[in-house]
């Protein structure tokens, strides 16, 4: 009777691990899953702001090289985009600090929200909007960091980018 209740015992130990192993494969495949989730909607957010952009491109366009002089309504459609280009990026630098958003796309949003945001327009919008505190502190922090780094305003940006350019006329 001893060495069933030994076995027994046995057997039970072989079952939490066997099951402790299952539930580390489990939580493993459930992270993946909700990285990936977290991409495909962070994707999907950055595609619809592209499509916003690309319905007032002259607005945006016109912004990033002087946005003081634009008719307030045109300003507004372009500090929208400028808005949800920010808010997005505060969502993935929260996101891959929890592990849940990679790095290249981080890098990728940042690096377009900068290089806009070192234009001649962009970085006064930028200063008026860190002068107040509008954007979170994440972004302020990472954004005013790279800025520092940088000459500003950026014209290369622009340069490198012909369809930023302002329409002739």
């Amino acid at each position: 009777m001893e060495s069933l209740a030994i076995w027994g015992e046995f057997l039970g130990g072989i079952g939490v691990i066997i099951s402790l192993i299952f539930l580390g494969v489990q939580t493993r495949t459930s992270n993946r899953l909700a990285l990936a989730a977290s991409q495909r909607e962070q994707r999907h957010i950055w595609q619809e702001m592209m499509f916003y952009m690309g319905e007032h491109s002259s607005e945006y366009r016109e912004f990033i090289h002087n946005y003081e002089d634009m008719p307030p309504d045109r300003q507004a459609k372009a500090v929208m985009a400028f808005f949800a280009m920010g808010n997005q990026l505060d969502t993935l630098i929260k996101l891959n600090a929890e592990g849940l958003e990679t790095e290249d796309n981080l890098r990728y949003v940042m690096d377009a929200f900068v290089g806009h945001m070192s234009t001649r327009g962009g970085h006064k919008f930028w200063k008026a909007m860190s002068d107040i505190d509008l954007y979170g502190d994440d972004v302020l922090d990472a954004v005013n960091e790279r800025l520092d780094k940088m000459e500003v305003p950026n014209d290369d940006f622009i340069n490198s980018a012909p369809w930023l350019k302002l329409d002739k006329g």
